[in-house]
């Protein structure tokens, strides 16, 4: 099946190249699993190796951003969720 490096700009294995031993669906997610270093395995999405497509951020030469702007305003939300739940609790 080949070798698969992997590229995704946070994956502690970034750059590093390992033998494809199968490819699943996992979740809905197309994945790779490899051959890891003493024998193990381990899986990881095709779009973190160099067989998926590339990133707009990739195309770029850019790292993605660690937070997306949509993520950070539902944390927003459910910390003022939070809030109000505690603020509630406390009044009874």
């Amino acid at each position: 099946m080949g070798s698969a490096i992997i590229t995704h700009p946070y994956h502690p294995l970034r750059t590093q190249q390992f033998p494809i031993l199968k490819t699943r669906r996992l979740g809905g997610v197309e994945t790779l699993i490899l051959k890891g270093t003493a024998g193990g395995t381990f899986t990881v999405p095709l779009a973190w190796t160099d067989r998926g497509e590339p990133s707009p951020w990739e195309i770029i030469g850019k790292n993605p951003p660690r937070l997306a702007v949509s993520s950070l305003w539902t944390l927003v939300g459910l910390l003022d969720s939070l809030r109000r739940q505690d603020e509630a609790e406390g009044e009874s």
